[in-house]
């Protein structure tokens, strides 16, 4: 008996031991396909080594029970390409090869059949690896991963519909030549019931679907730098377990009322896009939100007072927006938190309340003031009054400068009276909020030699009608007319005689015989000693000059006639809802490819209409 349980230790020490030397002849295999003496990483590989050799405690290898379980090689700039060697290693759980940097990596050529042999594998990291599409259809038969980051060169194959215990995912390149931007976003994603966490890095182009809300167990989405190019579809509200949404540099609009609904948010973060949104006061509800980090999104309007409400808030990052408004009550950020609102519309309200919470607050956009009497035609104003600073007004400090020299200092005083013609700014501080100066815009105060009242223009009869009037003249020689075709290079079209020195008022007029389709007009105003003024510029629409939509119905592309220069164009659906926003110039093709068939309303400037896209 106790030779035979001899024997049988020998027989599983040997079969063991066999087992390992696979392991450490594929890694050898690896080895060499990746030129692996380049990598002083792998120093410690012995290779070519020999038979009985352990590769356990080799750079990147874990064994566990006697087996290879876990290589990790990620970021080593592998070059060459995976041997089929790979698929011996049986007990695999973990191939990480992935690699991030500047450059797309050098893994090229197919991926091998054999690593579909791999059936432990459970995490398979190869992003940013160039393996032909062809090959990819073998990652379908890795019933078992849980985890895949992959950067597909082409449409992902439709077995991956078998990847049903998937739970992380991510598809794309954090490479910008790595990026391929034509694909659609893939069908699978939506039968795959475990799926918790999504990654999109610049890869997908088109339409975000609505379908997105339907990914029940969803609990981290990250969407950047990809081609999507309509608004947020609301249906995201409907991620009641998401705690993380990502989303950077994104083309579409955003509508921000869904996040409402995501009661299990617990980090939001919004990056360099252009959502021309506001944060919607239900954000409030979101009670385990402990970060919100949104930079450069085009963000304006006040910060909901919801925020105030957040008892797990411990960052709260808002730079790079056109957030306005009193800052609501932050006590409930821990003073060890971070607070930063710069580069907004923020004044001093509600910074005063808030200074142990704010870390950074400076700088804020430029605030208003206001001209004041006397209520003459022709005379200057006599005081700059500022009212938009915000705070206390005890606490503030009001510098008035003129030509950019400091003429006044004024505390707790807001009224501040000027020193005749000049250019004019103020500079506001508070003792309380001392690392904030806000400052006005410029004002130029002059007693001008003519008080242009008014000047119109109109189209009759394909001629253009100006007009215009003068309260006051003083040394007025008269009026060169001026006419541009886009507002930027004008020629003189005509002369009219001024009335010297007058204080009555006067009516001038003057016909443009030839006017343009769309014309621009401006006056310049001559004195007889060779100084001059331009007065406002005119846009005059001829009586032929019709706004249309073509063709209609279209089905890829769509022109506009009838506007002048470059216009903001926008498609609204039959909800209203903005869904593209582009620029458009007349006679110029806009692609409409990302929209679906339907009929949507068009809006340009104050014209408008509506287009059938019909394919």
């Amino acid at each position: 008996m106790r030779k035979l349980l001899l024997a049988l230790l020998f027989i599983s020490f040997k079969s063991f031991g066999q087992t390992l030397e696979n392991d450490r002849l594929a890694l050898v295999a690896l080895y060499n396909g990746f030129a692996g003496a380049n990598y002083p990483e792998l120093s410690n590989w012995a290779v070519p080594g020999n038979t009985g050799d352990s590769p356990c405690g080799w750079y990147g290898v874990t064994c566990e029970g006697g087996r290879v379980t876990k290589l990790v090689l990620k970021e080593l700039l592998l070059e060459g390409e995976l041997v089929s060697d790979v698929g011996n290693l049986t007990a695999l759980t973990t191939l990480d090869l992935s690699k991030t940097g500047t450059w797309m990596g050098n893994l090229t050529g197919n991926l091998p059949v054999e690593l579909g042999n791999l059936t432990n594998l459970e995490y398979l990291y190869i992003a940013d690896q160039a393996f032909e599409k062809t090959s990819l259809g073998v990652i379908g038969n890795l019933t078992k991963l849980k985890g895949l980051s992959l950067t597909p060169t082409g449409e992902v194959p439709a077995n991956f519909t078998n990847l049903v215990d998937l739970e992380t995912l991510y598809l794309g390149s954090g490479d910008p030549m790595g990026g391929f931007s034509d694909f659609s976003f893939p069908s699978f994603l939506s039968v795959l019931p475990k799926l918790k966490e999504l990654y999109f890095q610049g890869w997908v182009k088109g339409e975000f679907p609505a379908a997105i809300g339907s990914f029940s167990n969803l609990e981290v989405l990250e969407l950047n730098a990809n081609g999507f190019m309509n608004a947020l579809p609301q249906q995201l509200g409907n991620l009641s377990k998401l705690k993380r949404l990502y989303i950077s540099r994104y083309d579409g609009l955003g509508d921000f009322t869904f996040l409402s609904n995501l009661l299990n948010l617990e980090e939001l973060e919004l990056h360099d896009s252009y959502f021309a949104g506001r944060l919607p006061e239900g954000i409030g509800n979101l009670t385990k939100l402990n970060k919100i980090v949104i930079n450069s999104a085009n963000f304006d309007g006040v910060i909901p007072s919801g925020i105030s409400s957040l008892p797990n808030l411990t960052v709260l990052n808002l730079t790079y927006n056109a957030f306005n408004g009193p800052i609501p009550d932050l006590s409930n950020i821990p003073v060890s938190g971070l607070v930063n609102l710069s580069n907004n519309a923020f004044t001093f309200a509600g910074m005063e309340t808030n200074i142990t919470r704010l870390d950074q607050y400076s700088p804020q956009a430029q605030i208003d003031a206001y001209l004041e009497g006397p209520l003459c035609v022709g005379c200057i104003a006599s005081h700059m009054r500022v009212t938009t600073a915000g705070g206390t007004v005890a606490n503030n400090t009001y510098q008035l400068f003129k030509n950019n020299v400091l003429i006044l200092t004024q505390v707790g005083n807001a009224l501040l009276p000027l020193d005749g013609e000049g250019i004019y700014r103020v500079e506001v501080t508070n003792s309380i909020v001392t690392g904030l100066k806000l400052m006005t815009r410029t004002y130029t105060t002059i007693k001008l030699p003519v008080i242009l009242v008014s000047f119109e223009g109109k189209s009759e009869n394909n001629q253009t009608k100006l007009t215009w009037k003068t309260a006051e003249e003083t040394n007025n020689k008269g009026f060169e007319i001026e006419r541009s075709a886009d507002a930027r290079t004008f020629e003189k079209i005509g002369f009219v005689d001024g009335s010297g020195d007058t204080k009555e008022n006067q009516s001038y007029h003057f016909t443009d015989l030839s006017p343009l389709a769309i014309s621009y007009y401006r006056l310049k105003q001559l004195d007889y000693d060779g100084k001059f003024e331009y007065s406002k510029i005119i846009r005059v629409k001829g009586d032929q000059v019709v706004f249309k939509i073509y063709p209609n119905p279209a089905q890829d592309n769509l022109m506009v006639s009838g506007i002048d220069g470059e216009q903001d164009l926008h498609f609204l659906n039959s909800a209203g809802r903005v869904v593209m926003a582009t620029k458009v110039t007349t006679g110029k093709p806009v692609s409409i490819r990302s929209l679906k068939p339907g009929l949507y309303t068009i809006k340009v400037g104050s014209e408008g209409g509506k287009v059938l896209i019909n394919r």
